[in-house]
């Protein structure tokens, strides 16, 4: 077995200057970039830009969402506002359905990779009120207009 390359264990930091980022509905506190929409596989890749020390909406995660930390530290709140873990950057988690919370950045904010996996239905993540009533549901359509659109504005 061949050895382990040495690579620089410097300070690496995510540049997304090149990416374009855009508020989601109904989210306060973070900004994001769709990333890839493959609708016949029923997968959706986003990145969100998190806010230091704020907290976005309260939502459930209707679908299996997996995620990768890629900058900072993302702090996962349960619905009463305190902490319910602390993820850093590097870590990557495999999400639960069904899963009600809110997140928001560290000190630093952070940058979070999201990888959705659609099942049958096409709801994706409900957005609570701060009675955790539903206030609105993001669905597999409103990501295609949002997919349609960002491909309109680059010409594809």
């Amino acid at each position: 077995m061949a050895a382990r390359p040495e690579i620089d264990q410097g300070n690496f930091t995510f540049d997304d200057s090149r990416i374009s980022w855009g508020p989601f509905p109904y989210v306060e506190n973070a900004e994001f970039a769709l990333s890839d929409f493959d609708e016949e596989r029923r997968v959706i890749d986003v990145l969100f830009k998190f806010a230091a020390n704020k907290k976005i909406t309260v939502h459930t995660h209707i679908q299996q969402t997996n995620m990768l930390v890629v900058q900072g530290e993302l702090r996962m709140y349960e619905t009463d506002g305190s902490i319910k873990e602390i993820r850093h950057a590097g870590q990557y988690f495999r999400g639960k359905k069904d899963d009600t919370h809110s997140e928001g950045g560290g000190p630093e904010g952070a940058i979070v990779f999201y990888s959705v996996r659609v099942d049958e239905r096409d709801e994706l993540f409900d957005i609570l009120d701060d009675k955790e009533q539903v206030i609105a549901t993001i669905k597999i359509g409103d990501v295609r207009s949002m997919w349609e659109a960002k491909n309109g504005a680059l010409g594809i």
